[in-house]
């Protein structure tokens, strides 16, 4: 059977509660075998869960430094079996009075199974902004591509 909108609603909120929850697992569990995540679109994309969670590990970089972030929603839209989501990524890093809020508009079309079969994140620098009283936290890219 087809994607439905609430499959495709489902998956994306699932995306962002793994996000919100540090739920590597659950991310991997909403995208396909064989999934293409693009983000930032331009970049080489990220392909299966091996790639996923290539862009996971990434992203969490710090972690352990105290480095959070926080999901915050603005938009869901989805049509058949695609979707968009607006979304601001807030990245702080306190100990070191950094941080970064990052305006993102995803794509996403999900599978007959409800899984991401195709990501793409569309944001460039225009879409950064610095948390009032911070200094900017800018991250290499480059970075998740490094085995």
């Amino acid at each position: 059977m087809a994607a439905t909108p609430d499959h495709v609603r489902h998956a994306i909120k699932t995306y962002m509660q793994a996000w919100a929850t540090n739920d590597k697992a659950l991310l991997l569990s909403i995208f396909a075998p064989d999934a293409v995540w693009e983000d930032p679109v331009g970049t080489p994309p990220f392909v299966g869960h091996e790639g996923v969670s290539k862009f996971w590990d990434f992203a969490h970089m710090g972690a352990e430094q105290g480095r959070t972030i926080l999901p915050r929603i603005d938009q869901i839209i989805a049509n058949g079996n695609e979707g968009i989501l607006r979304f601001t990524m807030q990245v702080r890093i306190p100990a070191e009075n950094k941080g970064l809020d990052l305006s993102v508009v995803d794509y996403f079309k999900v599978n007959d199974d409800g899984l991401i079969a195709h990501a793409r994140a569309f944001w460039d620098e225009g879409c950064v902004s610095v948390p009032e009283g911070m200094e900017l936290f800018a991250p290499n890219i480059d970075e998740a591509y490094e085995s």
